[in-house]
This record gives C-alpha cells, structure tokens and sequence, in this order.
C-alpha cells in the first residue's frame, strides 16, 4: 500500500469534494488517508459572516462567484486586479483592529491577471499580509504538477477550476469547511 493519499500524491493538499468524496484535482483519483489543513480546524461556535475577497480580472466571474457567495450570506469585497486586492486587504486588517467584523476570513484568487501583480505575485503579497488567510485558487489554469507546487509553496489552500459546469456547487461544497 502506498503512503501517497492519490495515485499522484498531489492530492492531500489539492483536492475537491465531488459527490461526497475527496478528488485530487491533479490525477482525478479518489483521496485517501488522512487530510490536512482545512478539516483539522474546528467549525466556528457561532455562525456569521464572513467576508470574501474575490480577485479576478473579468467582471463576468466576479459577479458569478459573488451571486453564489452572497447567496449564502458571504459578504463580498470584490477586486479586479492584484494591487487592487493588496489594499482592499490592507483597509480590512486596520478596521478589524477596532472592529473584528471587517476582518476578511476567505481569498478566492484567479492566477491569470494582468497587471502590476499577477496572481502569483498576488498570492504572494496576501499571505505575506495575514498567513493566517485561508486562499482558494479559483483559476482555469490546467493543474500541473510544476503549478500546484508552487501554490503549494505560495501555500495555497485549495486549487478549484472555475471553468468547471458545477461552479456553484463545486465553490459552495469547498466551502463549507473553510
């Protein structure tokens, strides 16, 4: 038997929940043993909301992730470039100094972004603000090994594909244990 949790070993740290189950977002195989990062942490006592930093270039995504957000009571802060995203962030950590409401609890971050930052050097910028913010890579971007290593080393929390058909569902499941 293989210590690897997917036939890649990519998967312990990339994956997606579909249908109930754990996929590696690299390979496709089911996940097996144990997942770290977002499962080890405890769901929060009381439920309220959080606040959402989507960073994505076109205007079309950022309304469609922010419809599905804002379904489910997220309270949205979009950006539309790296920069953009890097001082939307900074206004957030001096309010929550005095009012932890204002503090922002999710990135969603596309890769592709024209610019002075690009979404690497973005995710970069962001986790070097607040490591303690959790970053989905929301990207069409393919997953290859060389891509989710650097993610990995940029420590982002997930990689999802947004050109997927069951977006909504796909963000929404991914969610839930953010």
């Amino acid at each position: 038997m293989s210590d690897l949790p997917c036939q890649c070993g990519f998967g312990e740290e990339y994956f997606t929940i579909e249908g109930g189950r754990s996929v590696c977002t690299v390979c496709g195989a089911t996940v097996t043993g144990r997942l770290t990062g977002v499962f080890d942490q405890a769901p929060p006592e009381e439920p309220s909301a959080k606040r959402v930093l989507v960073v994505d270039d076109q205007p079309f995504f950022r309304q469609r992730i922010g419809d599905i957000l804002a379904r489910r009571r997220y309270e949205v802060l979009e950006a539309g470039a790296g920069l953009e995203a890097v001082r939307l962030l900074a206004q957030a950590i001096r309010a929550a100094e005095t009012r932890p409401a204002e503090r922002v609890s999710l990135a969603l971050l596309d890769l592709n972004m024209p610019g002075l930052l690009d979404g690497f050097q973005t995710l970069g910028v962001l986790k070097a603000m607040d490591e303690d913010l959790p970053v989905i890579v929301l990207t069409a971007s393919p997953p290859t090994p060389e891509l989710l290593r650097t993610l990995g080393q940029l420590k982002a929390r997930k990689y999802l594909n947004k050109s997927s058909k069951h977006l909504d569902e796909l963000l929404l499941r991914n969610l839930e244990h953010v």
